[in-house]
């Protein structure tokens, strides 16, 4: 028969603590603090569970436990923190639950299925607003490289699209129906606006999964899914180039652009010279640059599509270092901007190319304008100018010119961007390129140049 434990008063166990472990062990040593299990008596089983306490601490957490069997398992079956419920409380507890298990009703499966119903109802209360609101808290910390104002203004703006239509609607309740009613005056119109919405969507569906608050299939989810109800994005959109001028016209370009000293120029063409992207140019920082080895090293966070531990590393051709070195290095950027600004703004390089374009009409000039499209050339077109050069007047093989332009498309590309090799051609041509740029002058040999 097992030995009667003495009933406890409320005073010896305001006194009960943590204990210490007695003996060496592979894990822990003799001495120190460890869980304490106190049998108080009154209710076979009942145990104050003691907890070393935590830094800071002078007494560690204490518990309830009711310790017993429910047919042939053991369970522990939790009733409360001490000394929010008291010795006496925790008795009355564990009778009532001694109780339970006689009549048959194991507490912890009873407990199991109280808190899935509670889930289920959370579920049904939580609406898409909310959730939406709590997805954008979370993620506009996240957003690092170029510009994260701008994804935090892109993510709101999705955000607030939905709201008017599926704001209230349960998440739970959300259906392809809901999604389909939001993309649908967007869809052909305005696709790219309405692909970030519907990315949106699913992500705040998925945080929902991860909570528990939805099951079954996402309702913004395109494959066997949405691709019912829409047309493919890419049926019915399609990218628009940015405008370029003609290769033939850089060198006449280049000599209006000399004779303009202001940031903005430097900045434009530091950008020619490089083949980087405007965005690229505009958020350059001094400790990317590297001027004694030449070298300009963007990081992956501030390119397009690329793995933010992924490095893009730019040869700079004399020009573009006589640039650099011309530049004030006493702020962060590269190309600070007016007026107190950290850097140039984002339409300082278009609108150096547009000031040009109407200096060139008013002497005389045909302007510097992309036939195409008729529309005056743009800052991010000279990476098109570079590459209709690169193909039509050398013979370097397309893949240094797409390197070049960090072009990672293909596994060729790929396995070449490993190559120490591919940077000197990569510098090769760029001094083509500046050679032509400057004075007109097409490279003198034409022999195929693999990397």
């Amino acid at each position: 028969m097992p030995k009667k434990v003495p009933e406890m008063s409320p005073a010896q166990v305001r006194n009960l603590r943590h204990g210490v472990v007695k003996k060496d062990s592979k894990t822990r040593k003799a001495g120190e603090p460890c869980v304490a299990y106190h049998r108080v008596g009154g209710v076979d089983g009942l145990v104050l569970q003691c907890r070393p306490p935590a830094v800071g601490q002078e007494i560690g957490s204490r518990s309830w436990l009711l310790v017993t069997t429910v047919g042939i398992r053991r369970r522990e079956i939790g009733l409360g923190g001490y000394p929010d419920v008291s010795l006496g409380e925790a008795r009355e507890q564990a009778r009532q639950k001694k109780e339970e298990i006689r009549n048959g009703v194991d507490p912890v499966e009873q407990n199991q299925e109280r808190k899935a119903r509670d889930r289920e109802r959370q579920r049904k209360q939580v609406t898409f607003g909310e959730l939406a609101e709590e997805y954008y808290k979370i993620k506009e910390v996240t957003f690092r490289g170029k510009n994260p104002q701008r994804q935090r203004n892109r993510l709101r703006k999705s955000i607030d699209r939905c709201l008017g239509e599926i704001g209230d609607t349960q998440i739970g309740d959300l259906t392809v129906e809901d999604v389909v009613r939001v993309l649908n005056p967007l869809w052909t119109t305005q696709t790219p606006t309405a692909t970030r919405i519907r990315q949106t969507i699913a992500q705040v569906w998925k945080l929902a999964a991860s909570r528990n608050l939805v099951s079954g299939k996402n309702p913004a989810d395109w494959d066997d899914n949405l691709d019912g109800w829409l047309p493919p994005a890419k049926r019915i959109h399609h990218t628009k180039h940015k405008p370029a001028m003609r290769h033939h016209d850089l060198p006449e370009f280049m000599k209006f652009l000399l004779k303009r000293d202001t940031t903005p120029a430097r900045a434009l063409e530091f950008q020619i010279l490089t083949i980087a992207r405007p965005t690229e140019v505009q958020f350059a920082e001094w400790p990317e640059i590297n001027l004694d080895e030449g070298t300009w090293t963007i990081p992956g966070s501030k390119m397009k599509n690329r793995n933010p531990n992924e490095l893009h590393v730019v040869p700079l051709v004399p020009r573009a270092i006589e640039i650099l070195r011309s530049m004030p290095q006493s702020g962060r950027y590269v190309f600070p901007g007016y007026q107190g600004k950290e850097q140039i703004s984002e339409n300082a390089l278009n609108n150096t190319v547009k000031a040009i374009h109407q200096e060139s009409l008013k002497s005389g000039g045909k302007g510097f304008m992309d036939p195409r499209y008729n529309k005056i050339a743009c800052a991010h077109g000279m990476r098109s100018c570079f590459k209709n050069f690169a193909a039509a007047r050398t013979d370097f093989d397309d893949v240094v010119s797409e390197l070049s332009l960090a072009h990672l498309d293909s596994d060729e590309t790929r396995a070449a961007y490993l190559s120490e090799q591919i940077l000197d051609r990569r510098l090769q041509l760029l001094n083509a390129y500046s050679r032509y740029a400057y004075t007109g002058k097409l490279p003198r040999k034409r022999q195929r140049k693999d990397y």
